[in-house]
This record gives C-alpha cells, structure tokens and sequence, in this order.
C-alpha cells in the first residue's frame, strides 16, 4: 500500500449556460488547466484535473511527487484569477487571432491526453467568463485564514517572541501570510523566520541575540548563501528599528 498526500483544488462553475453545458464545463476544466500551468511554470504532469458530479465540480491536484504548493497559492492571492484569465485569454488565441483555429487547436487546449473531450472542447464558449475573471479578486474565509495563522504560530522558534510580534502584525494588517516558518531552503541551508515561496522573499526577525558579532557574521553567510545562491530577497526586521514601517512591502503581495 502506497500513500501519497497533494494539493487539490475544487471549483464549482456557478454561471453555468444551460444549453452546451457539458461542452462549456469541459472546455473551462481544459483552459483552466493550461492556463495554471503556464502561469506557474508547471510541467504538464504537474498538474492533473477531472470533472465530478455529473460536472457540477472541478477538481484540480498537483500530480507530482510533493507538489509546487501552487494550488494553495491560488487562494491566497487575491489577482491570482486575474492573471490565469489573462493567460487562457491568450491561450485561446483572443489577444492575438488565429484564423486556423475554429474551436480548438493543438495550439491552445487540444492535446493527446484529452483526446476523447476533442468533440466538446470550444474556446468560443468561455469567452465571457474569462474576461468577466479578469475583474476577480479573491477572497479568503477567515477560517481558512486564521487556520494558516494558527499553523504560522506553531511553527515559530518556541525562544523568539519577536517572530510572533510580527506574526501578529502582518495577520491584523490583513496582510498575504507567510507560506511557512522555519523552514529550510536546501540550496543555502538556511531557515528564514517566514517565507514567501513565489515571491521568493525570505524574512528575518531579529532579536537582541542577532546583536552578537559572532551571530552578525553567520547571519550574513546565510543570507547571502539565499540572496546569491537561491535568488530569494531578503527582509530583515531589527527589534531596535522602526520594523513596522518596512513591513508595508507586503501589502502588494
């Protein structure tokens, strides 16, 4: 028996047209699919999706080993639907017209693996919906939101109080949470204090203990080891300085 654990994400098309629904759903699980991969860099056995219930349900999972953690990420970034319509727009050839393509095309949302849907699959259906998607946003439950912030608590170093301080700053401003806390970045062997994977920041609270020479050389080893060696930029926040203000950074995540 193998076990395996990934990201899902389940959509449900709630503007669904009567008349050519089972095409309509079909084709948005297909644009929806491409246009995640392209925005996210994902290989295409990345990333895998099914229809369920009749088609009522979208189900999307990271089919690779781990994941990107991509699908997670969708719902924390409130233009992140903006950005995949935008995609599937050009995708389906709606930025820059192709002639050749009457519903589809190996170019866009044909491909060998969806080879029985060929007969359902039309760009020209969800035409609507992704420009109406361009004007998305959004928008987390708290519940889900303070579940990460809870998990963010749990995995702060139980010694330093000023990493909850923070914490608690960028979760009452309203601010993107962290992706995780303490976790290692194996290309610089370095555990930032919270980490932001896609927008590649790594940031650092620190405390009086930093004000040791010993502990400032270390420090900077390793935050050029992950400036230099696995491109990430860095945030650092001094218990002694007016850390609030640089905070503001993350209100644009």
């Amino acid at each position: 028996m193998v076990d395996d654990t990934c990201n899902i994400l389940v959509i449900e098309p709630l503007s669904v047209p009567q008349d050519n629904k089972e095409a309509f759903i079909a084709t948005l699980q297909y644009t929806l699919e491409t246009a995640i991969q392209a925005v996210y860099k994902l290989e295409p056995d990345e990333l895998d999706s099914e229809r369920l219930g009749e088609g009522k349900y979208l189900l999307f999972w990271e089919a690779s080993e781990g994941g990107a953690g991509v699908l997670s990420q969708l719902l924390q970034q409130p233009n992140a639907f903006q950005r995949i319509a935008h995609a599937a727009l050009d995708i389906c050839h709606f930025l820059e017209p192709k002639d050749t393509c009457v519903q589809a095309c190996y170019e866009c949302l044909l491909s060998y693996r969806n080879q029985f849907d060929h007969p359902l699959i039309n760009r020209h259906l969800i035409k609507p919906l992704l420009e109406e998607l361009q004007g998305s946003a959004v928008e987390i439950s708290g519940v889900f939101r303070d579940e990460q912030y809870q998990k963010l608590l749990s995995q702060t170093d139980p010694n330093s109080n000023f990493e909850r301080v923070v914490l608690q700053e960028i979760y009452q401003r309203g601010y993107k949470l962290p992706d995780a806390a303490q976790e290692l970045i194996p290309e610089a062997n370095c555990k930032p204090d919270f980490v932001y994977k896609e927008e590649a920041i790594a940031l650092f609270c620190d405390g009086s203990v930093h004000d040791n020479p010993e502990q400032k050389k270390q420090d900077k080893i390793e935050r050029d080891n992950l400036r230099y060696n696995a491109s990430y930029q860095i945030l650092t926040l001094r218990h002694d300085e007016d850390w609030r203000e640089k905070l503001e950074i993350l209100g644009s995540l």
